[in-house]
Formats: structure tokens, sequence, C-alpha cells
């Protein structure tokens, strides 16, 4: 039986959520359903690096962007069309079968990377989560101990930064919200969904998936 490689992987973006105008950071880890990484990038894209400065939430991370570039700790590749040739070559080397996301409505649906999923299945994290994680009821009264919830307070907080503040335990973590730090939590996010051995839908963007309403745990 062939081994299941994953690739999870972030994208940040500028031009708004709702209709990104294009990818400036990827990052990721190829590795196998226990965490075992065979590989990382972490791809800052030229042709979109000066969006950084000037789009409305990308600004915040800047510095931390060139502190990347400065230090040598990043790559940068010229073309949007290229960095993602460069992560479909990485999973090719490494016979990727399946990617993921956490969120993977966005960033396969919304972005160029939604070619990655040619020929792979895909699971989106945020999905697997609430299939898993968030249905224990020490998730819930976490949150309820933290006051982790939505807007509309209705239900508990199931992002990825709470979730990460759960499986470590520590309350005040924040994501820092780069591509290539974000797809370390949601890899681990992901590996300790898989450890739990649960049923899960793969193939399927949570947004896209009827039955997720019924899977946020009530915050009151």
């Amino acid at each position: 039986m062939k081994k299941q490689i994953f690739c999870t992987m972030d994208t940040e973006t500028f031009g708004g959520v709702v209709s990104p105008k294009g990818i400036y950071h990827l990052g990721g880890i190829i590795h196998d359903g226990q965490g075992v990484m065979y590989a990382t990038f972490n791809v800052l894209i030229a042709e979109h690096f000066d969006q950084i400065a000037i789009d409305s939430y990308a600004k915040q991370n800047f510095d931390k962007y060139l502190e990347m570039v400065c230090f040598g700790n990043v790559t940068m590749i010229d073309t949007e069309q290229n960095a993602i040739a460069f992560v479909q070559s990485l999973c090719d080397f490494y016979s990727v079968t399946t990617m993921s996301a956490f969120n993977s409505g966005f960033d396969f649906e919304k972005t160029a990377c939604r070619t990655l999923l040619e020929g792979k299945e895909f699971v989106d994290i945020w999905l697997l989560a609430l299939q898993t994680i968030a249905q224990k009821k020490s998730y819930r009264q976490f949150c309820l101990d933290n006051e982790f919830c939505t807007q509309s307070k209705k239900s508990c907080s199931t992002n990825a930064q709470t979730i990460y503040a759960y499986l470590t335990g520590n309350p005040d973590y924040k994501e820092e919200h780069t591509a290539f730090e974000d797809s370390l939590i949601e890899m681990q996010i992901l590996v300790k969904c898989l450890a739990m051995h649960k049923k899960y839908n793969k193939n399927v963007h949570c947004f896209n998936f009827p039955q997720s309403r019924g899977l946020f745990p009530p915050y009151k």
C-alpha cells in the first residue's frame, strides 16, 4: 500500500481575503502522518514583494519579511507561477499523495495553488479539526475558560490559533501570520487529529460541507 505523504502548506496573499490578487509568501512542510518531515519550503515571491508594504493586512509583517531576506531565511523566487512550479516539483520528488491546509477552500480555491491539487487528494485541516479535536469536552471548556469565541459569541473559536493554543495548553499563543510558521502549527494540528483515529472527510472544503454547521461547539 502506498504510504500517505502530505504537503501541508499556507499562503499569504494581498488584495483582501474575498478576492485576493496574488500570493507573496508560500510556506509548507512535506511530511508523513506521524509528523516526520522530509522537506520544507519558505518562499517569497519577488514580483509581489512590494505589495507587502502597502497592503492593508500584509504590511503589519513587512519588517519580518525584510528580516527574512536580510538573514537569508527565505528563498526568493521571481514569479508566482515559478514559485508554485517549485512546490509542485517538491511534491513530485517526494511522491506527495495529499495536500492539506487549514481552510483549504482559501488556499486551494482562491489562489493559483489550486493547480497543486491535480492528481492528489486533499484534507481541509479546519474540517478535520472540527470533526475531531473540537468535539472533545475539554476543548469547549478551554474556550469557555479563556473566552475564545466567534464574533457572534454563539460558538467557540475553531481557528488554527485557538486549536494550537489548546493543544499546547498555552492560551496566550498568537499566530505569526507568515506562511511558513503557520504551516508548522497546521501540520502539528493535522498530526494530532490523525492520531485520534476518528472518521473524517477528505476532498471537501469546510465551507462546502453542509454538516460542518453542526460541528462547531456552542459557546453558551
